[in-house]
């Protein structure tokens, strides 16, 4: 009897212990998917991360490529300006040599370039350009280039322009050339 109680109690421990693993191994099992759930859950997370930094970097060389698209577009711009500027200055100084000659030589031809030269007014407007160019005009030294003096009698004259050997241009609203000019200036009376 003592036996059979000694058995009796050691399978109730056993029974106990048997009940108190698997309610362990119940709890381990849950915990296991919940840590599996989790995992999961961060897996996807990175899976989502990793896509927003493709997307990320995909906007990136986007932008770039657009960048230096617009660059190659700007250095384009600037070479084309510089072109049409100088072919401008070319044209302008043929121009301008054409209209002194006809002045000094024939007046109807003469009256023909002023008209010409009236017609493209327009034009050099549209484009941003003006001509520097206009006898009796204050000197100043931002716009002219004065390699002569031409004394004079007259102070309403002095430091005016007496004549136009090149003359200049503005584009939009940068000089570019400076006329060459000579410049009235007053004697002093002693």
């Amino acid at each position: 009897m003592f036996l059979k109680k000694r058995k009796n109690d050691v399978l109730k421990k056993l029974d106990a212990g048997f009940h108190m693993l698997e309610c362990t191994m119940a709890s381990v099992k849950g915990q296991l998917e919940d840590l599996g759930q989790n995992i999961g859950k961060l897996q996807a997370g990175v899976h989502k991360h990793d896509m927003a930094i493709e997307d990320l970097l995909e906007e990136w060389e986007e932008r770039h490529s657009a960048e230096e698209e617009a660059k190659e577009q700007l250095r384009t711009f600037q070479k084309e300006s510089t072109a049409f500027l100088e072919l401008f200055g070319a044209y302008q100084e043929q121009f301008w040599n054409l209209k002194r000659f006809a002045e000094e030589k024939d007046e109807t031809w003469a009256k023909q370039i002023a008209l010409m030269e009236q017609n493209l007014e327009r034009y050099r407007q549209l484009c941003g350009i003006t001509v520097i160019g206009s006898g009796g005009a204050r000197i100043d030294y931002d716009l002219h280039e004065v390699m002569e003096t031409v004394k004079t009698t007259d102070p309403a004259l002095d430091k005016t322009v007496a004549d136009i050997y090149s003359c200049g241009y503005i584009y939009k609203g940068i000089v570019k050339k400076k006329a060459q000019v000579a410049a009235y200036l007053a004697e002093k009376h002693s």
